[in-house]
């Protein structure tokens, strides 16, 4: 089929095209899908107009052409249906005043100074301009390799360069680690296409990318595949989570391809939510982290019992037992720890830092005993390896009959709930058993207590993040014995004196922002 653009651009007995012939191809590639609708095409590079022309013969009479140029004689080739903006592409407000006149683009083409400030300034402030399934051209790229334009081969200020870069953001997803974070760019660039002097970007919205396998495989390809102690474990969490796989995929083709979980089911694989269909809010990925904690212990044969502080639902500790009896582990309890009455009131009094913390108020958190029990008994997990400490946790935990640990997991939410915890267990913690922090990054007095903890007992152990909230670390070193009175007034009374000189400053602020000068010091 021949190139409508090519045919017009031979025959043209218009105003004057400057253009390398192979742009044609690739213009007619991307912009086809445009032809005869309603469209918004802008060209940075007016020159002598007969590239605008062009367009508006190709897109035709329902488009809607908009050209950009420093030279105000340009201004002539304007018409009903083409607008022409006089100004300089390096110019940012210019730039930003012009999104603010016209609606969002459909195909942006630059073609103009071709300098690396003018083509990369461009870029930054017109492509979020963009129509989400739109498209960004450059052209003239090569002089991306001359000096005279900022250019240069391998210069890093070059704008192939700069495209260069782009490609790891296109594909930041797959990238492990801090070195690059998902960005808009991510999100919003479906593919990148390189050609001679040509840089073009097809823009569509994207979620993360997942691998499914369908169909019946041939012979043994699962069996081959799939630890089946593993797969039963996983099974367990998904059963723990309320998710609910489409019945025509196999679960064994999610478990080789656990991503899936993270696209289809967001909250339920990172815990932002609290699911009325599910035995755990922590998500997948703190359950994972239950798992691997555990296996490492039996693994390395650290001894002593499982603990969590705060169940909830008991999905956590759920977990832990079923683990224990999927791997044979006989010789080791599950303490389910919790008040069973939900959040206690926040005693922001002695604990300073809870204040303003009224999870006490939610119903959702109270879950009974009887309840917890039940949840174990769905999945046939209740027996003399599971035992309840019922109770506000400074009345159980100074108390419990508890003489080893390996797992130490704290859901408490609270700091007073975070420091008892710590303060009576973490002493039971064997050398090289996990300590699991839930709410870390989720409430700030959760973690200003385990840091409070961490520095008066100089634990330097390195913190390790789960996910968004949860973190945890190995222990490796044994901890001074200290009694509890000599910890608060070390600790705990401490907090508080600098709390109140601190509301206490935050109130002559406020007197002195009022304009009040007469107000008693404060020591």
């Amino acid at each position: 089929m021949k190139n409508p653009l090519e045919i017009y651009f031979k025959e043209n007995d218009g105003r004057i095209i400057h253009k390398w012939i192979h742009y044609f191809e690739i213009y007619h590639r991307h912009f086809q899908r445009y032809r005869n609708k309603e469209c918004i095409i802008m060209e940075i590079g007016v020159s002598m107009g007969g590239s605008l022309q062009m367009w508006k013969d190709y897109f035709g009479d329902q488009a809607k052409i908009y050209g950009i140029d420093i030279d105000e004689n340009c201004k002539q080739f304007e018409d009903k249906s083409t607008h022409i903006f006089i100004g300089s592409q390096s110019d940012r407000d210019f730039l930003r005043k012009i999104k603010e006149k016209i609606p969002k683009i459909d195909v942006l083409i630059d073609d103009g100074g071709h300098r690396m400030d003018e083509q990369r300034i461009t870029f930054e402030e017109l492509f979020y301009h963009i129509k989400d399934d739109g498209i960004y051209l450059c052209e003239d790229l090569h002089t991306s390799y001359w000096e005279e334009y900022g250019g240069g081969y391998k210069q890093q200020e070059s704008f192939i360069e700069f495209t260069k870069g782009l490609i790891d953001h296109l594909n930041a997803w797959h990238i492990k680690g801090d070195e690059l974070s998902p960005t808009d760019i991510t999100r919003s660039a479906h593919s990148f296409h390189y050609y001679d002097s040509v840089f073009v970007i097809e823009k569509r919205k994207r979620e993360k990318p997942w691998e499914e396998m369908r169909g019946i495989q041939p012979g043994n390809f699962l069996e081959k595949n799939i630890n089946k102690t593993n797969f039963e474990i996983f099974l367990l969490k998904l059963d723990l989570l309320g998710i609910e796989l489409d019945e025509n995929l196999r679960p064994e083709f999610v478990y080789l391809s656990p991503n899936y979980l993270e696209i289809k089911f967001p909250e339920k694989y990172s815990g932002l939510t609290w699911p009325e269909d599910a035995l755990t809010m922590i998500g997948y990925q703190r359950l994972s982290n239950i798992e691997f904690c555990l296996k490492n212990v039996i693994e390395n044969d650290i001894k002593g019992d499982l603990i969590e502080t705060g169940v909830w639902k008991g999905g956590a500790c759920i977990l832990m037992r079923g683990i224990l009896d999927i791997l044979n582990e006989k010789n080791r309890k599950v303490w389910v720890a919790d008040s069973f009455q939900g959040v206690p009131r926040s005693n922001s009094n002695m604990y300073p830092d809870d204040k303003n913390i009224a999870l006490n108020e939610f119903d959702e958190l109270s879950i009974s005993k009887s309840e917890v029990k039940g949840n174990f008994k769905k999945f046939d997990l209740l027996d003399d390896q599971v035992e309840f400490l019922e109770g506000w946790f400074k009345d159980t935990l100074p108390t419990a009959p508890i003489s080893r640990l390996s797992i130490l997991r704290l859901d408490g939410d609270l700091y007073e709930s975070t420091i008892d915890a710590l303060f009576y267990l973490y002493p039971k913690l064997s050398i090289g058993g996990y300590c699991i922090i839930d709410d870390w990054g989720a409430i700030e007095a959760c973690k200003k207590a385990v840091n409070d903890y961490r520095k008066f007992f100089g634990i330097d152990e390195k913190i390790c993040s789960i996910d968004h909230d949860g973190v945890f670390w190995k222990k490796e070193k044994q901890i001074k014995n200290v009694s509890r009175e000599k910890f608060n007034r070390e600790v705990i009374n401490r907090n508080k004196v600098k709390m109140q000189r601190r509301d206490r400053w935050i109130q002559v602020k406020q007197v002195i922002k009022n304009g009040i000068r007469n107000f008693v010091h404060v020591e």
